[in-house]
C-alpha cells in the first residue's frame, strides 16, 4: 500500500494536481508552436542579408524579458496567492498573443512592425518567467515534499510527451492556418490554461513573511530579491547547481536547440519538410528520461542525477556537430533531450526540498533564469556564426561546454554528494 500512495504516478490522486498538470502540458505544446511559427515569420519577412541576426533576436528578446522580470516574478510568487497570480499572468499571456497573432497578419515586414514584434515578444519572455517559478512552488504546496519528486517527474513527462507532438503539428498548422492563423490558435490553449487555473482549489497559506493582500512597494520587492539572492549565495550546493545548469544552458542550448533547425537545414542537408521528423527525437530522448525519472522517483542521491544530465546533454552536443550526418543529428538530439530532462527535473526536486516554502518561489526563480540567459546568449552565437561560420564554431562551443561542465563536478564535489532532505540537509 505504501507504494501505492508514493509511487511513480500517486501525485494523479491529487485533483489539483491534474489541473495544473494539464495546464503545464497544453503550455509545453505552445512554446514550440509559438517559437517556430515565429522563426518562420521573421524568416518569411525580413532581409535576406540580416534574418540569421533576426531569428538570433526572438530569442535574446525573450532571454531579456526573462532576465528582467524573472526575480521580481518569485518575489511575487512569496508574497500573494499563487494561484490568482498565475490567472494574471495567463491572461496577459493571451493578450500578448492576440497582439502578435494581429501583427503577423498584417505586417508587410517594416522597421515599425518588426520593432512592435520584438517588443511584444519580450513581454512574453517576462510574464513566462514570471509564470514558470510560480507553478513551481505550487507543487510541493499540493502534494508534499514525499510526492514532489514524483510530481516533477510526471510533470516533465507530460511536457516531453506533448512537445513532439506540437513540433510535429506546426508545419501542418502553419502549411493550413498561415502564420498569423497558426499563432492565433495557440491563444486556445491559454484560455484552456485559464479554465484550469480557475478550477483550482488550492490557495496559498504564507508564513510570516507572506501578506497576501498587502500593499507591495517597490522598496519591499527589492528587498525580497535581495534576501533570495543572499540565500541562494549563503546555500553552497543550490548555489552551485544554478552555476552549473546556467553553465551548460548558456554554452549549450543555443548551438542545439535556439539555432539546431539552422545547423539541420543548412549543413546537414536536411530538406525544411523532413525536419519535424529529425527535430522531435528531442523530444523522444526527453520523455524516455522523464518516464524512467517518473518510475523511479524515490531516488535519493539527486545530486548524481544532476551531474549525470550535464556530462549526458554535454557529450551529447559533441555528437551532434562532430560530423555532418543525419546519425548525428538524431543520436545527438537524443541524448541532449534525455541530459536536458535529467538535470532540469532533479534540479528542480532538490531545491525544492532545499528550500523553506517562504523563499521557494524567489530561489525557483533565480534558478530558472538559466533560461533566460540561454535565450540571451543566442545572439553572440549567431553571430559568431556568422563571422566563423557554424561548422567551424559549434565544435569549439561543444569542447568548451564538456570542459566546463567537468571542471565545476570535479571542483565541486559537493553537487555530486547531494541527497535530497532526510539523508543531507545542505
Amino acid at each position: 500500500m505504501a507504494s501505492d500512495r508514493t509511487g511513480g504516478l500517486a501525485p494523479l490522486r491529487n485533483r489539483d494536481f491534474r489541473l495544473l498538470l494539464g495546464g503545464f502540458a497544453i503550455g509545453q505544446m505552445l512554446m514550440p508552436l509559438q517559437f517556430i511559427t515565429q522563426i518562420l515569420w521573421v524568416q518569411e519577412n525580413a532581409p535576406d542579408d540580416i534574418w540569421l541576426i533576426l531569428v538570433a533576436l526572438i530569442g535574446a528578446s525573450r532571454g531579456v524579458g526573462t532576465l528582467t522580470f524573472g526575480l521580481y516574478g518569485g518575489a511575487l510568487a512569496d508574497r500573494f496567492d499563487r494561484r490568482a497570480l498565475l490567472l494574471v499572468t495567463q491572461s496577459l499571456l493571451l493578450l500578448t498573443t492576440l497582439a502578435i497573432a494581429a501583427l503577423m497578419f498584417f505586417s508587410v515586414g517594416s522597421a515599425a512592425f518588426f520593432a512592435a514584434f520584438f517588443a511584444l515578444t519580450f513581454l512574453a519572455g517576462g510574464l513566462q518567467s514570471i509564470d514558470a517559478p510560480t507553478r513551481l512552488a505550487i507543487v510541493p504546496d499540493i502534494l508534499g515534499l514525499e510526492l514532489t519528486p514524483a510530481g516533477m517527474s510526471l510533470n516533465q513527462a507530460a511536457g516531453q510527451l506533448a512537445m513532439p507532438v506540437a513540433l510535429f503539428g506546426t508545419g501542418f498548422l502553419i502549411h493550413s492556418l498561415g502564420f498569423s492563423g497558426a499563432y492565433l490558435l495557440s491563444a486556445v490553449g491559454h484560455l484552456i490554461a485559464i479554465v484550469f487555473i480557475g478550477m483550482l482549489s488550492y490557495r496559498t497559506v504564507f508564513g510570516d513573511r507572506g501578506h497576501g493582500h498587502a500593499r507591495y512597494s517597490l522598496g519591499e520587492v527589492f528587498g525580497d530579491v535581495r534576501d533570495g539572492l543572499r540565500y541562494a549565495r549563503n546555500h553552497p550546493v543550490i548555489l552551485w547547481i544554478i552555476v552549473l545548469v546556467a553553465t551548460m544552458m548558456g554554452l549549450g542550448f543555443p548551438a542545439t536547440a535556439n539555432l539546431g533547425p539552422t545547423w539541420v537545414t543548412t549543413v546537414v542537408g536536411v530538406e525544411i519538410k523532413n525536419v519535424g521528423l529529425v527535430v522531435m527525437t528531442w523530444g523522444i530522448g526527453a520523455l524516455v528520461a522523464a518516464v524512467a525519472l517518473a518510475r523511479f522517483s524515490a531516488i535519493e542521491r539527486r545530486g548524481a542525477l544532476i551531474g549525470l544530465g550535464t556530462v549526458l546533454f554535454s557529450v551529447s552536443f559533441l555528437v551532434f556537430v562532430s560530423d555532418h550526418t543525419v546519425l548525428n543529428v538524431v543520436i545527438g538530439n537524443l541524448g541532449l533531450g534525455a541530459g536536458m530532462t535529467i538535470t532540469m527535473v532533479s534540479s528542480t526536486i532538490l531545491i525544492q526540498q532545499l528550500v523553506p516554502n517562504e523563499v521557494r518561489g524567489r530561489i525557483m526563480s533565480i534558478f530558472q533564469l538559466n533560461m533566460g540567459f540561454a535565450q540571451l546568449m543566442t545572439m553572440p552565437v549567431a553571430v559568431l556564426g556568422q563571422w566563423l561560420t557554424l561548422p567551424v564554431l559549434f565544435p569549439i562551443m561543444a569542447v568548451i561546454t564538456l570542459a566546463s561542465v567537468l571542471l565545476i563536478l570535479i571542483l565541486r564535489p559537493q553537487i555530486m554528494r547531494a541527497r535530497t532532505p532526510g539523508l543531507q540537509q545542505s
